[in-house]
C-alpha cells in the first residue's frame, strides 16, 4: 500500500510530528510505502518525495505589499496545491493521511486529493476544525464559543497570538474553509481522545465520519523505573497554553525541585522568572533521546499543567511508559489518561495552590508514587500499544481505499461545523 503522509513540517517539531513519525516508522516496518509531503525546510528529514515539496514563506517576515499576499497564502496556497498535485501524479498514493495542514500547506491539498479521487483521512491534533486560532483559548482562558460556527469571535477577541491582523486572517480562513466545504474531502477524522471526538460531534460532524484513534507507544522501548526520583519533571513545548507560569508559582509555594525540558517562545521569560525568584528549577533545554529518557526515569513524577484543551498528550504516555505517574490539569483529554489515585492525580487548571498541594502530597507518598508508576506503565502496555494502533490504522485505510471508486459527492454528505 502507498500512503502519503501530509503535514506542515517534516522534522520533529512537536507532539503532532512525533505521532506522524511513529506512524511512519510502524507503516514502513509493516512493509508499506510511505511518502511524506511537507513544505521545504532545511530542518526536514531526507525523503524520496522531497523534490515535490513547495516553498512556503513565513508570513511574519512579509513587508509592504507582500503582507496581503502572505495573508492570502495562509488562507489558501495555490502554490502548495499545485505542488501536491505534482506529488500525487508522480507517486499515485492509495490513501492520503493528513495531519496539520492549516496556515502553510492549507486546504489546497484537500482540493487536489478530491480531484484525484484519492481518499483522505485526517488526524485531529487540535481544535482547528472548530476554533480559527486552533488552541481553544480566548484571552488566555479555555473557550469553545466558535463551535457554533461564529468564527467572527476570533477577530473580535484577537484570539490568535493577541494580534488583530493575524486573528482576522484566521477568521477569514475558517469561514472560507466552511463556505467552500474544504473539509468535505476528508472521509474519516481520526481523534486521539474521546474529548476531541465529542467536540467534533457537537460541532456537527457526523459520528460515522469520526474514529477514536488513540496515540500509542512501543512500551518495550521505554525501560520503566517506578521508584521515585528526586525532582518533578515537565517535558514539552514552552508556550503560554501549557500552564508553565502556574507551575512555577506552585513550585515556589511547595518548595519542590523541578526540571523543565523543551523549547518554545517562553524560554527566556521562564528563565527570568526562575532567576528573579531563585526557584529550585533547572531548565534543561530541548533534549534528545537518551538525555530525555534519563530525565524521565530519574523523576519522582511528571507534571502536565496545561491550561488549554489538551488533546492526548504524548508526554503523559511517555511518562507512563517510564513508570512515572502524572500530576495533570483536569482539562481536555487529560482525565482520560490520568486516573485519580491510579496513574496519577488531577488538579484544577490554572490553580497554583491546588497544584502545589497535590504535588506536595504526592512527593511525600513515596510508596504511592511507585505503585501509581507501575499501574501507569501497565496502562500504556495494555491500552496504548503501537502494534494495536497500526493495525487499526491499516484497517481504516483499507476501508477507505474502495472509496476511490465512489463519487466524491456521496462522501460529502453531512459535514456542517455549525
Amino acid at each position: 500500500m502507498k500512503i502519503a503522509l501530509v503535514n506542515n513540517y517534516y522534522y520533529l517539531r512537536g507532539g503532532s510530528e512525533r505521532v506522524l513519525y511513529d506512524d511512519r516508522d510502524a507503516l514502513l516496518a509493516a512493509g508499506h510505502e510511505v511518502l511524506p509531503f511537507a513544505p521545504r525546510d532545511a530542518r526536514n528529514d531526507a525523503a524520496v518525495s522531497s523534490s515535490h515539496f513547495p516553498a512556503v514563506h513565513d508570513p511574519r517576515q512579509a513587508t509592504g505589499m507582500n503582507v496581503l499576499k502572505a495573508a492570502c497564502n495562509v488562507i489558501y496556497s495555490s502554490k502548495a496545491g499545485r505542488a501536491f498535485q505534482g506529488f500525487v501524479d508522480r507517486f499515485q498514493p492509495d490513501v492520503i493521511h493528513c495531519h496539520n495542514i492549516y496556515g502553510r500547506l492549507t486546504t489546497s491539498v484537500l482540493d487536489q486529493a478530491r480531484q484525484s479521487g484519492i481518499p483522505v483521512v485526517m488526524t485531529v491534533h487540535d481544535l482547528k476544525l472548530v476554533c480559527p486560532a486552533y488552541l481553544g483559548l480566548r484571552q488566555g482562558k479555555p473557550c469553545l464559543l466558535c463551535q457554533d460556527g461564529g468564527y467572527w469571535r476570533c477577530a473580535r477577541y484577537k484570539c490568535h497570538k493577541s494580534s488583530a491582523a493575524a486573528s482576522l486572517v484566521y477568521t477569514v480562513e475558517a469561514y472560507f474553509a466552511r463556505i467552500t466545504r474544504k473539509y468535505h474531502a476528508v472521509a474519516r477524522f481520526l481523534c486521539p481522545s474521546r474529548f476531541i471526538q465529542g467536540v467534533l460531534i457537537d460541532a456537527g460532524v457526523p459520528s460515522e465520519r469520526i474514529v477514536y484513534h488513540p496515540n500509542a507507544l512501543q512500551a518495550g522501548l521505554y525501560p520503566p523505573r517506578p521508584e521515585p526520583g528526586e525532582y518533578l519533571f515537565y517535558a514539552g513545548r514552552l508556550s503560554s497554553e501549557k500552564g508553565l507560569f502556574t507551575l512555577l508559582d506552585a513550585i515556589e509555594s511547595a518548595g519542590l525541585p523541578l526540571r523543565i525540558a523543551g523549547a518554545g517562545p517562553l524560554d527566556n521569560a521562564l528563565r527570568a522568572r526562575i532567576q528573579e525568584r531563585r526557584l529550585p528549577v533547572r531548565m534543561e533545554g530541548y533534549c534528545h533521546h537518551e538525555r530525555l529518557a534519563d530525565l524521565y526515569r530519574n523523576a519522582a513524577f511528571v507534571v502536565a499543567p496545561s491550561e488549554w484543551y489538551e488533546n492526548a498528550s504524548m508526554s503523559v504516555l511517555e511518562a507512563f511508559a517510564y513508570g512515572k505517574p502524572v500530576l495533570a490539569s483536569r482539562i481536555g483529554g487529560n482525565p482520560e489518561l490520568v486516573m485519580e489515585g491510579q496513574s496519577g492525580r488531577l488538579f484544577t487548571p490554572g490553580s497554583a495552590g491546588e497544584l502545589a498541594s497535590a504535588a506536595g502530597a504526592m512527593w511525600k507518598d513515596r510508596p504511592g508514587l511507585a505503585r501509581m508508576g507501575r499501574q501507569a506503565h501497565e496502562l500504556v502496555r495494555q491500552n496504548f500499544s503501537r502494534a494495536s494502533r497500526t493495525e487499526a490504522l491499516l484497517a481504516i485505510y483499507r476501508e477507505m481505499i474502495p472509496a476511490k471508486q465512489i463519487q466524491w459527492e456521496q462522501m460529502e454528505i453531512g459535514y456542517d461545523p455549525r
